[in-house]
């Protein structure tokens, strides 16, 4: 049976789609089997591998409705589930008044999770009822942080979040990572918010650390995942890295 990993942290722009893209192909090259889900209404997920923003075949639907899934895939052992900016603009409040509308992904993951090694989930940046679904049916968090203010006030809140999950909705999330992104070592800054999470969170940072890289930005544009476009990258580097560490956890 799968594990299911959340990526999410309350802020945009931290690196959140490229770290489950690259993570999930990553982890393919490895031989694993992985299924990335989109749950963000900006689907730029969906987009990085060259989809269209209003698909038809969305987790809209599934969502909704509770149909099925509507699995795609892209490579051998590497398949996806889309996102829609148009249909999911408004799906936090069509679902709200659902009866377990927290646990909809965790019942509709039921009758795919055996195929697959591993469901990596980009969420939103937002801690309502999507996130709350993702964290729901996941094993782990992996929050992706900046080294800036503003990323550090947002993996606060997503501890917390996690924490009602765990209290409240599931035992099955029983860990949770946090992930440096966007690290340059020459700025001074990163170097002293690098330390100050470790202090604060000893044991949950991966060692791994994704240093700011163009050709993660260029492959994105590519619709492709950074070892497609560039192997030989810092960036390839540094994902290789994290899927090591997850696959030891």
């Amino acid at each position: 049976m799968a594990k299911v990993i959340s990526v999410l942290n309350h802020k945009g722009g931290v690196g959140k789609t490229t770290t489950t893209a690259n993570v999930s192909a990553g982890l393919n090259l490895l031989g694993k089997k992985v299924l990335m889900i989109d749950i963000d209404p900006q689907a730029n997920l969906t987009v990085h591998f060259g989809f269209e923003q209003e698909s038809e075949v969305s987790i809209y639907g599934s969502l909704k409705n509770q149909t099925p899934l509507n699995i795609l895939n892209i490579i051998d052992g590497l398949d996806i589930v889309l996102s829609s900016t148009d249909d999911m603009a408004d799906i936090e409040l069509q679902i709200s008044g659902f009866v377990g509308r927290e646990k909809i992904l965790r019942e509709l993951l039921i009758p795919v999770k055996n195929k697959y090694d591993y469901v990596i989930i980009d969420c939103p940046p937002s801690l309502g009822i999507l996130p709350l679904n993702a964290l729901s049916c996941s094993d782990m968090a992996l929050i992706v942080v900046e080294p800036a203010k503003f990323s550090l006030d947002g993996m606060k809140k997503i501890f917390d979040a996690i924490e009602k999950v765990q209290t409240r909705i599931t035992e099955q999330l029983t860990d949770y990572r946090v992930l440096l992104t966007r690290y340059t070592s020459n700025k001074v800054i990163h170097q002293n918010v690098v330390e100050s999470i470790k202090e604060r969170i000893e044991g949950r940072v991966f060692e791994s650390i994704i240093r700011s890289s163009v050709s993660l930005e260029e492959a994105a544009m590519q619709g492709l995942d950074i070892f497609r476009y560039n192997k030989k990258s810092n960036g390839a580097a540094d994902y290789m890295n994290l899927c090591n560490e997850l696959i030891k956890l």
